[in-house]
């Protein structure tokens, strides 16, 4: 994972652009949570979240076309900032399919039942 953050930073430098105080402080931001990813326990919370979500393929990280542009993105705003335990936070709720995310997911109403011809 910490790999997949140092890429991003990587990416997001090399991207610029118009804008590079902001590309710095997103990099900056990835690689500071590249630093805290190491430092996890194997039993922290977002970790087992993202390897139930199948994020982990051996020693690749690959959080998914949510996670990835939430990584590529993550501190380019404006204030307020968020930590690296946010970042990994985020990325743990991106992974998660959206129908399984919500406890109010809507069900699927029960076929109707229409009354026998006796009318029971």
């Amino acid at each position: 994972m910490a790999e997949f953050l140092r890429a991003q930073a990587a990416w997001r430098l090399a991207r610029a652009g118009t804008d590079p105080v902001r590309a710095a402080r997103c990099a900056a931001a990835l690689l500071d949570a590249a630093a805290f990813v190491v430092t996890l326990a194997g039993d922290d919370a977002d970790l087992a979240v993202l390897a139930r979500a199948g994020c982990f393929s051996g020693e690749v990280f690959d959080p998914g076309a949510r996670g990835l542009q939430l990584a590529r993105w993550w501190q380019f705003g404006d204030p307020p900032y968020a930590g690296p335990r946010d970042l990994l936070a985020a990325l743990a709720a991106a992974a998660i399919p959206p129908s399984a995310a919500s406890p109010w997911r809507i069900r699927s109403p029960e076929p109707s039942r229409r009354p026998s011809a006796s009318g029971r």
